[in-house]
């Protein structure tokens, strides 16, 4: 993360992250910071639940706004409505996404992610899209 973000600062880009883990995370040199107390895996908030996830993204990019400069750090006011316990429940009961399942039957096919050869799904191959998504 932090790699990257200086890449684009260098550009020009202002960038911000949003951590779960915000100590780890300005360990590596994030120019701008917004630490959150969510469970890992949701840093903006619960599934299905859009206007807590608007109101967490509007947050961290107000931070661009705000920022005198780089190094600022801002801990987000936000507090997970469930226990950890819960929370880890709950996502037992969502259905993991097409590349989550295809890996998991094909664990050998991350090579090729890294690689950027993205595995053409069924519905992909259905619609007559190849990997750019255009037919």
């Amino acid at each position: 993360m932090g790699l990257v973000a200086r890449v684009f600062e260098a550009s020009g880009i202002p960038t911000v992250a949003l951590s779960m883990i915000p100590d780890l995370t300005r360990a590596v040199g994030v120019p701008r910071l917004a630490g959150i107390s969510y469970p890992m895996g949701r840093p903006l908030g619960r599934p299905h639940d859009a206007d807590d996830q608007r109101a967490v993204l509007r947050a961290t990019l107000e931070l661009l706004a705000s920022a005198s400069g780089p190094d600022a750090y801002v801990e987000l006011p936000f507090q997970w409505p469930e226990s950890p316990a819960k929370a880890r429940n709950t996502s037992k009961d969502l259905q993991l996404p097409p590349i989550v399942e295809l890996l998991h039957r094909k664990p050998w096919l991350v090579a090729n992610l890294y690689g950027g050869r993205i595995p053409q799904t069924k519905r992909r191959c259905e619609q007559g899209l190849g990997r750019t998504g255009r037919a």
